[in-house]
């Protein structure tokens, strides 16, 4: 089975064959070492992390050990922080994926730390991975790490946010392919959603990613360019919160006794949207702050029918992290049927989730769809 890199908040997985099912019982060190029982609650009251695994997607296809092809390619994945719902379930999808394709999938968790990711990705470089794929935590931070992977010839995937900067300079970069969501609609959608709740009035809270990820960028823009329509919507505070449930706990607990009158939190993962979520309710607040987030993983579906969130918008995860590993088997096997292979770049949308469309988001979740 694929393996977790020997570091970070993931390693010391394990996996195991129990009877002549697949299936595997992780064994987490605590997500966020020394961060105190705070963060144990809010995981708990955010849901961060639930997902579907690797081995319980192959077991719902009832195959057997025997079943799965041998591991002929070997690739690795570079990711922002495994302590992350999005990234935690991209990392399952890609074990998911590598078992059925016969890829053994190493993930390297850079634990939200550029500098951390940038020696993981030097350490890949040094390996012999017949392809590589890298979440950025900062676009511009990793190309040098990434220049090695390609002098290789080793293909490499960039994936949600871009190596470089520049657009114009990235259209030339020596990468395979980029698969992104629509960053700026995806702000746009779910700021209105927001701003809809709030009935276009009032107060709003605009807690941000890492300032450095093109994502993040874009969904500030869209942000922006929707609050631009309403007058009458008074933006407050823009302090990001680094995708840190941590970090974000403590920022909102000071933003509630500065803005004792907010009517809206805007963020950009759900992950932060639930942590300052058990803030809100914490302070009596939630019938008066609407929250809306992105990603909308299966905690983001479950939190809104329970009314603890407002909406959420598809960050495809699955289908970002999947298409990857699809993208460097087609290619490293020579299998890719479409003319021209691999196209430079993906597009890979997701809608808004609300409460008349979460069940059927947490079925395409749990059966790896997206």
């Amino acid at each position: 089975m694929g393996n977790i890199a020997e570091r970070g908040p993931l390693a010391g997985l394990e996996l195991e064959f129990v009877g002549d099912r697949l299936k595997k019982g992780f064994k987490r060190r605590d997500a966020f070492r020394g961060s105190f029982a705070m963060l144990g609650a809010l995981a708990m009251a955010t849901g961060v992390g639930r997902h579907a695994t690797a081995a319980q997607g192959l077991a719902s296809l009832g195959l057997l050990p025997e079943d799965l092809p041998a591991k002929k390619y070997t690739a690795a994945t570079s990711e922002v922080g495994a302590a992350s719902t999005w990234v935690s379930h991209g990392m399952d999808v890609v074990q998911f994926f590598g078992s059925l394709l016969g890829v053994e999938v190493t993930s390297f968790d850079g634990e939200f730390s550029v500098e951390k990711q940038l020696q993981d990705l030097q350490s890949i470089a040094s390996q012999d991975f017949d392809f590589v794929a890298v979440h950025p935590s900062a676009s511009g931070a990793l190309v040098d790490a990434a220049n090695q992977i390609i002098a290789k010839g080793v293909p490499l995937i960039d994936m949600d946010t871009r190596f470089v900067q520049d657009p114009a300079e990235f259209e030339q970069y020596g990468h395979l392919t980029f698969l992104e969501p629509d960053n700026v609609q995806m702000g746009k959608t779910i700021a209105e959603e927001l701003f809809k709740a709030m009935d276009y009035e009032g107060e709003v809270i605009h807690t941000q990613g890492q300032l450095a990820h093109t994502g993040a960028q874009g969904r500030a823009e869209g942000f922006h360019e929707t609050v631009a329509k309403y007058p009458n919507i008074k933006v407050v505070d823009e302090t990001p919160g680094d995708w840190k449930v941590d970090q974000v706990a403590s920022l909102w607990q000071d933003l509630l006794q500065r803005f004792p009158n907010v009517k809206g939190g805007f963020f950009h993962s759900d992950d932060m949207a639930l942590a300052a979520s058990s803030v809100i309710e914490a302070a009596g607040k939630q019938d008066q702050v609407k929250i809306v987030g992105v990603d909308g993983q299966k905690n983001a579906c479950e939190a809104i029918l329970a009314n603890k969130m407002t909406a959420s918008v598809i960050n495809p995860s699955g289908r970002i992290h999947g298409g990857a590993i699809w993208a460097g088997y087609l290619t490293v096997s020579g299998t890719d049927n479409s003319e021209g292979g691999v196209p430079k770049f993906i597009r890979t949308d997701g809608g808004s989730i609300t409460i008349q469309n979460a069940p059927g988001y947490i079925w395409l979740h749990d059966n790896m769809q997206y």
